[in-house]
């Protein structure tokens, strides 16, 4: 992680439930950062530079963005004025500036996220796509915020992630696959929130750092796996954030910890225990003035008292609930919590209070609908105006022409005439050009019938070409293993049974069957790899697991990661992917001189979507295109399944992206 940490962003709650909860969208943060502020003054205070006096103010600014607003700010406005001079440092300023706005100037925020974008794009730099996908993530956070959480979800997929792939960050890739898995989490798809915050775990863990955010996405998928009916599958992720928060007791993210944590142990009905949580999380939330997850922990407090039918208690923390919800106009959460009240109140026999409760529920809700529907009105109201204006317009034209009918009657008499003739010309012509278009359209169908059958045909053709390969990879690798190995089995076998006249000799034959070994070991591994027998009697994701295996060696980490893969594909279908993913791997141990490698293969339906990331020395893609043996067989296999074959490289590493589509296939 470089010296500016990311502007922290939160995103409200996500279900009628848990309404009041407030969840953060990911940022990479170190674990422990008490230190942090001192070591920027002195950068700002020692550097020479104008680029690291900045960088010192942005990070400044960005960490006490949460902490104290007036400093923030301070330091935000001041690294505006200095970066006048240098249009790119301008541009990160506002980036800076929108992140201190974020926590009590939405709109204002919004402003300054689009703006730092926009006079982001000119720079083709890998720091300035990051910044930008970074922008647009907390753009959308803010529409999370109001409630709008399908714009955040289309911001992450089309905005945020591909400029975070464009520049080849990994790291960046992982937060928005947390960012699209905490979004599915607040829309209720809690199965599928699970699978992005795998995927975002898979990279953060697969990092040489470990960051606060990987605690987060544990503390998130806890909070899933509860709310899918399997709290006691939550206890493993919360033991795991935990270790990674314990070192920095001022880590802005125990507060969710605790929430989730009391979430747990209200499901497991240990009521003490969550009430510990829950008391725990308030004091850290009151210490950091964090009013969202106030909020979270105050309505799961208020769920406790509940769950123990101690009524009296969830009144109060409910109250205390509602004037949080004063900041917030015309609040669902606060319509949510009023009929919560009136619940609340019912179950004590107190049917007056609850009464009251209810009719300014009823009221809330009436005045949130009445806004919808001034604001459907208006937009009818405009629609009607302006259907009478063209109207009046449409009456004043037509008694303009009736006034001048009689001066215009005999010419338009003659243009009558000239306009038959026209139409008769005009027709003649549309006519010839239709022939025309006709033709065009036989001879580009005809054109466009024949390409497929000579595509068809190749297919066909490499399909017999890649089965006759494949038999005869099996013929030889039976031949060479029942054959050729049996016959050296047997030649060591009777070298064995020669007696040694002397210790020379018996030194001799020893060396002879230890070369023999080694020529039947090596005449396994050949056969092996011909044709895996794995692949043959335990399917193709735990070939690809113990090909993985065969492959790592003290110099390379390779993390293999496997969903959804259907193990009733066809065995021809299962191979071809197996030699892909078998040259991938070996190109890259053989010529990038990576230290880690990531293998992750996915189905969903009938997509089967491979990806492998390595940290090497990168290669021209462009020339390897044409002249890459490996490259050319792999790019003929993904044509065989028309899918599509995506290649970036770059000194810091590659990434291969690989869709195939199998239902044609099966």
């Amino acid at each position: 992680m470089n010296k500016l940490s990311t502007n922290r962003i939160r995103v409200i709650g996500y279900c009628l439930l848990l309404l009041c909860m407030s969840v953060r969208a990911a940022a990479q943060h170190v674990v422990d950062d008490r230190k942090f502020p001192d070591s920027l003054q002195r950068v700002f205070e020692q550097s020479n530079t104008l680029k690291d006096k900045l960088e010192a103010l942005f990070g400044l600014s960005d960490y006490y963005s949460t902490r104290d607003t007036g400093r923030a700010l301070g330091y935000a406005r001041k690294s505006i004025s200095l970066s006048k001079q240098d249009a790119y440092l301008f541009a990160i300023a506002h980036f800076y500036l929108a992140g201190v706005y974020f926590e009590f100037d939405a709109n204002r925020s919004q402003q300054e996220y689009l703006y730092a974008e926009k006079l982001l794009r000119p720079f083709p730099q890998k720091e300035a796509l990051i910044y930008r996908a970074r922008a647009w993530n907390n753009y959308g956070a803010i529409e999370q915020r109001h409630d709008n959480a399908r714009a955040y979800l289309d911001i992450l997929i089309n905005k945020a992630l591909p400029l975070a792939q464009q520049a080849g960050d990994s790291t960046r890739m992982a937060l928005n696959y947390h960012n699209i898995g905490l979004v599915l989490l607040n829309m209720g798809e809690n199965q599928r929130a699970l699978q992005y915050f795998s995927r975002a775990i898979v990279i953060m863990e697969a990092g040489n750092s470990v960051y606060a955010d990987v605690a987060d996405a544990y503390v998130l998928s806890a909070r899933a796996t509860i709310l899918d009916g399997r709290p006691e599958q939550a206890l493993p992720f919360l033991k795991k954030a935990k270790k990674i928060l314990e070192p920095n007791p001022d880590s802005y993210f125990w507060p969710l910890y605790y929430s989730v944590e009391g979430s747990y142990y209200r499901y497991t009905n240990a009521y003490t225990q969550a009430h510990q949580s829950l008391e725990r999380g308030l004091a850290l939330a009151g210490q950091m003035n964090d009013v969202f997850e106030k909020r979270t922990l105050l309505y799961e407090q208020f769920s406790v008292y509940k769950a123990e039918k101690n009524y009296a208690a969830a009144k109060n923390v409910l109250l205390q609930g509602l004037s949080l919800e004063e900041s917030f106009p015309l609040s669902r959460d606060r319509r949510q919590m009023l009929l919560d009240m009136a619940e609340t109140e019912k179950q004590t026999g107190n049917a007056e209070s609850a009464y009251c409760w209810l009719m300014q529920y009823a009221e809330l809700s009436d005045s949130i609908y009445e806004k919808q529907t001034k604001t459907e009105m208006a937009a009818l109201e405009a629609r009607f105006r302006t259907a009478e204006k063209e109207k009046q317009i449409g009456d004043l034209e037509h008694e303009k022409k009736i006034s001048a009918r009689d001066r215009k009657y005999q010419l338009l008499l003659l243009l009558a005439v000239i306009a038959v003739l026209s139409l008769v010309a005009i027709l003649a012509i549309m006519q010839l050009q239709h022939r025309k278009k006709l033709a065009a359209k036989r001879e580009g169908e005809h054109r466009n019938e024949l390409e497929k059958i000579e595509k068809e045909k190749q297919l066909s053709n490499y399909s017999a070409l890649m089965e006759g390969q494949e038999q005869e990879r099996r013929r030889l690798a039976r031949d060479l293993h029942d054959g050729l190995g049996c016959s050296l089995a047997a030649i060591k076998l009777g070298l064995s049974r020669i007696p040694a006249e002397s210790a020379a000799q018996e030194l001799s034959l020893q060396q002879v069957t230890g070369q023999l070994d080694a020529a039947v070991s090596e005449l396994r591994w050949i056969s092996r790899n011909m044709m895996p027998e794995s692949l043959l009697t335990l399917g193709l994701s735990d070939a690809l697991k113990d090909l993985c295996s065969s492959v790592m060696s003290p110099q390379l980490r390779l993390v293999y990661n496997a969903y959804n893969i259907d193990p009733a594909l066809p065995l021809s279908t299962q191979t071809m992917i197996y030699r892909m993913i078998q040259e991938i791997i070996s190109n890259a141990v053989k010529h990038a001189n990576a230290s880690v490698l990531l293998l992750q293969c996915s189905q969903e339906e009938d997509s089967f979507f491979i990806t492998v990331e390595d940290n090497g020395k990168g290669f021209d893609a462009s020339r390897h295109h044409s002249q890459g043996i490996g490259l050319k067989n792999i790019r003929n296999r993904v044509d065989y399944f028309n899918g599509n074959l995506t290649i970036e490289s770059s000194p810091e590493g590659t990434i291969i992206n690989i869709e195939l589509h199998v239902a044609q296939q099966s």
